[in-house]
């Protein structure tokens, strides 16, 4: 093979450049891009290429917004799904950066759109709210993405387990993301912190978190015996009991507030007037019809359960015996929740007492629960600069106002006295792409179920844009007995640990009772991150032999090699050390700090033996993809295609064989090309159409064109660039 010589920072600039991408403009319309937004585009673009897809999980704050707008600069159909509150802010980012796309809330997609639009690129912000596949808005979303490249935006792409990242995944990669190791996935993601982007981000820094600081509340014992000893309303039909979860969630909704509880409550009795009206009607619910019933908050979902019922009852009496007990026990507990002390009185005070020790602070409390807010409001409002925003909107003590001006209001540094919100009581409705920049106080009302959902709080106000040098965090600590039934923070670290694995954590944000368990770092995006930064520094404005590949040498502590290769249209980095070759981030950048010694004569041989080894690597790993491809076609609707195919070709007619071959030849192609879950749904559909035997073979060879992309018609692996590291003697 030839090889051109060249100086040492010409191949490690082709290197760099190659895998870090094009880094583009520095500005998107009227938006300057920070470094580290061009760097991350350029990052995901290459991912894209390769994958089909990527997820960019930047830690909140660090505008992962216009990131993805520059990585996605040359759609030409874009499309952006967002939850609903999110609509406004995609709006005027697209408006700001000059860029055309159609956005859909998450909304959108559960209840059915009538035509999905035409999408050659899909932004799927706050992502994970896509991490079931069983949902309507996965499907919808699958399906929209099926011929698309698509980028998942999410700071917390894992909020209980694994599975929520390989979901979100499979938009993109399909069936592998079930069977690929937690490594491999995160070659598809780009994650940075705050501590990743220091030295990127133009000057600007991002506030440091302050150690929590724990509110106690008084505890009452009795009310938590009440609650454990609450009757279930009926043993379901087909098994298990639900009194443990009704108590769990009571008990939940009691370390949110008083109020929280008391809701909770009076939805319990209207739940159990519906069972006693289905029973009238000799129905019994089963446990998948009372879960129809009920929001996941306990919340009754009205319904005519005796139309929804259709089991016969065995024993009315009986079972209307329980229900009434389950009631009367409730009514009595609501009346000692009546005669009790009002802990929701000691949470506002202790709210004050943070706010006169942040005198001028805007300070953001969350709550889970819509009572727990308004009761905070309503005790907190006499005190002036007080507002409350839930899904209905905002109100303050004038009356009720849009979420918008709320929000101003808020944010408004300069607003005239009277007029001015320094504390805002809020559901997590703004847990989710608000920037509350303003702000540097956060409050805990409650603790959520998801650790996840703590970093979303936190990071509404931790912007790169803040003003402030630090932001405070405070939380309202669940009565103690509930908190020993519970242990909510144990469950919270166990979900912590499964997301630090896959992706990562923010560990200052989450609160802590208890000491923090040791969490094994995410090694292959550690090392994706510093991988990114040493070759950020390669690039040179150098002049490099127009004719592949260009090699050189340079002292090093060892004897390896760095190689840029492209295979199927996609560039990757090849290191050795001995023996070995890989492309995995962990090696690739053991080499990469080893090679930026003075540069040597390059010996033929050795140049030869580098290029002959990674043509074997390149044999080899061409080879373990076609097995991967064969063991993926062996499930669902690959192996029924091309169980089709061999149908059609084993009974085509000699003297049709000319025409029928090359069709089934081509469309056996679609069994072995890796497809994202959409473009799978539609293959499924497909392999199951009913159609003439030619018009089908065409219909898949179609299908296969469209979806091959870069590996359709794709060259073999080619070496571009080599950099020997030869040990000093």
């Amino acid at each position: 093979m030839n090889w051109s010589p060249a100086a040492p920072d010409a191949v490690r600039s082709a290197i760099a450049g190659a895998w870090l991408g094009a880094h583009g403009q520095p500005t998107l319309g009227s938006v300057v891009l920070r470094p580290h937004q061009r760097d991350a585009a350029a990052r995901l673009r290459t991912l894209i290429d390769a994958h089909g897809g990527a997820m960019l999980a930047d830690s909140v704050g660090l505008g992962k917004t216009y990131t993805a707008l520059a990585a996605a600069r040359d759609a030409r159909a874009l499309v952006v799904v967002a939850p609903a509150a999110l609509r406004p802010m995609w709006t005027e980012a697209l408006a700001a950066t000059g860029t055309h796309a159609q956005v859909f809330s998450y909304d959108a997609l559960s209840r059915g759109l009538t035509t999905l639009p035409v999408a050659d690129f899909v932004v799927a912000d706050e992502a994970h709210h896509v991490r079931n596949p069983a949902t309507h808005r996965y499907r919808a979303l699958a399906r929209l993405s099926a011929a698309a490249k698509v980028l998942l935006l999410t700071a917390t792409p894992v909020h209980n387990r694994i599975d929520d990242l390989r979901a979100q995944l499979a938009l993109f990669l399909g069936e592998r993301a079930w069977s690929m190791s937690e490594a491999e996935l995160q070659r598809c993601i780009v994650k940075r912190s705050a501590a990743d982007v220091t030295n990127t981000t133009g000057g600007s820094r991002l506030p440091t978190v302050a150690s929590l600081r724990w509110l106690d509340v008084p505890d009452d014992t009795a009310v938590l015996d009440d609650l454990l000893r609450l009757p279930p309303p009926m043993t379901v039909e087909d098994g298990g009991d639900g009194g443990p979860l009704i108590a769990l969630s009571l008990v939940r909704q009691w370390g949110s507030s008083r109020a929280a509880l008391q809701a909770a409550l009076r939805a319990r009795l209207a739940q159990a007037e519906s069972l006693l009206r289905a029973f009238e009607a000799g129905r019994h619910p089963t446990r998948q019809e009372l879960r129809a019933w009920c929001y996941a908050d306990g919340a009754l979902q009205l319904a005519f359960p005796q139309l929804a019922s259709d089991h016969p009852l065995r024993d009315p009496a009986a079972c209307a015996h329980r229900v009434t007990s389950h009631m009367d026990h409730v009514r009595r507990l609501m009346r000692r929740l009546d005669q009790s002390v009002d802990a929701d009185d000691a949470r506002a005070a202790a709210l004050l007492r943070v706010r006169r020790s942040h005198p001028g602070a805007r300070i953001v409390v969350f709550a889970e629960f819509a009572a727990t807010v308004h009761a905070l409001y309503t005790r907190l409002a006499a005190h002036g600069g007080v507002a409350m925003l839930t899904h209905a909107g905002g109100v303050v003590p004038g009356g009720r106002m849009s979420r918008g001006e709320t929000l101003a209001r808020f944010a408004a540094p300069d607003a005239e006295r009277g007029r001015e919100i320094t504390l805002l009581v809020s559901t997590d409705v703004l847990s989710e792409g608000v920037n509350l920049q303003q702000a540097s106080v956060v409050v805990h009302a409650d603790l959520p179920w998801s650790p996840a959902r703590c970093e979303q709080r936190v990071g509404r106000v931790r912007r790169l844009n803040s003003p402030h040098a630090e932001v405070f965090v405070y939380a309202l600590r669940p009565p103690a007995s509930a908190e020993r039934l519970l242990r909510v923070e144990q469950r919270l670290r166990q979900k912590v640990c499964a997301a630090a694995r896959a992706v990562g954590v923010q560990g200052t944000i989450m609160p802590a009772l208890f000491p923090e368990p040791a969490i094994e770092a995410p090694q292959a995006i550690d090392a994706t991150n510093e991988l990114a930064a040493r070759l950020a520094a390669w690039l040179r404005p150098v002049d490099a032999p127009s004719a592949p590949p260009i090699v050189a040498a340079v002292r090093a502590p060892t004897t390896g090699f760095l190689a840029l290769v492209r295979t199927e249209g996609h560039d990757r980095i090849v290191a050795s050390h001995g023996a070995s070759i890989s492309d995995a981030p962990q090696d690739v950048l053991a080499m990469v700090r080893t090679a930026d010694g003075p540069g040597l004569r390059a010996d033929v041989a050795d140049v030869r033996d580098a290029l002959s080894r990674i043509d074997d690597w390149c044999g080899m790993r061409e080879s373990l993809d076609l097995f991967e491809s064969s063991v993926n076609a062996a499930g669902t609707a690959r192996r029924r295609l091309i169980r089709r195919i061999e149908s059609i070709a084993s009974r085509v007619p000699r003297h049709l064989r000319s025409r029928y071959v090359p069709l089934a030849r081509a469309a056996r192609r679609a069994a072995t090309l890796p497809f994202g879950a959409g473009a799978e749904q539609v293959l499924a559909e497909l392999a199951e159409a009913r159609m003439p035997d030619d018009a089908w073979l065409t219909a898949v060879r179609a299908f296969a064109d469209l979806h091959a992309g870069a590996s359709g018609g794709a060259e073999g692996p080619a070496v571009i660039a080599l950099l020997l590291l030869v040990p000093t003697s």
